[in-house]
């Protein structure tokens, strides 16, 4: 479950050039990033569905998270992950525990909150797909063969250059998609927002694996 919240979210910074790339899908994205680089934080609410026709599956459930550089924390699946730069949190209150993973444990590859407007400049290659109104989609393929992704759909408002969705298509017939619902910028944040209290869970009786 952590891997795909991790994936999912991600299911999205360095500069990178495929000649497969279409100038005009590159220039909307970087619309986005240069969007994003000027606010403080970010917060978001979103509704998650997974879905596969082909067994009959459809899943949906509400999420947010707010972001702030590299630090955010996310409430999702009934659950709270948190990420303050050192370690990464993924608190459960069903099974009253918390596990800590070191950043330094964490691949440079995963897709995370914190990099989810800006993961598509390394490892995929670009181009425009369909549009809806102000929305334009954009398909993005790995470029390295995935054994589970087959690409992901990127919903782009062109006024505001803000995503409204990311679609995970699977290799398997299961897509996993985001849709933001709500978008805030440079809300007032309170100073533990990013923070771990580990006293408050000990005392709780939650269980740490550190």
């Amino acid at each position: 479950m952590k891997k795909n919240i991790i994936v999912a979210f991600t299911l999205l910074v360095t500069s990178l050039g495929f000649s497969q790339n279409t100038p005009k899908a590159q220039a909307i994205l970087d619309k986005v990033s240069s969007e994003l680089e000027q606010y403080k934080n970010i917060t978001i609410e979103f509704t998650h569905t997974l879905e596969n026709k082909a067994v009959n599956i459809k899943q949906t459930s509400k999420g947010s998270a707010i972001i702030e550089g590299d630090k955010y924390v996310l409430n999702y699946l009934d659950n709270i992950i948190l990420f303050d730069k050192k370690n990464n949190y993924v608190i459960s209150p069903e099974n009253e525990e918390v596990n800590i993973t070191p950043a330094s444990d964490i691949s440079d590859e995963s897709i995370t909150p914190s990099k989810l407007l800006s993961f598509y400049k390394k490892g995929y290659t670009y181009q425009l797909d369909k549009k809806e109104g102000v929305v334009q989609y954009i398909k993005l393929t790995p470029t390295e063969k995935s054994e589970e992704v087959s690409h992901i759909l990127l919903g782009i408002n062109t006024q505001n250059n803000q995503i409204t969705s990311l679609t995970e298509v699977g290799t398997n017939g299961t897509n996993t998609n985001f849709t933001i619902i709500s978008y805030k910028t440079n809300q007032q944040l309170a100073p533990n927002t990013f923070a771990f209290n580990k006293a408050k869970y000990e005392s709780l009786g939650y269980y740490i694996n550190e």
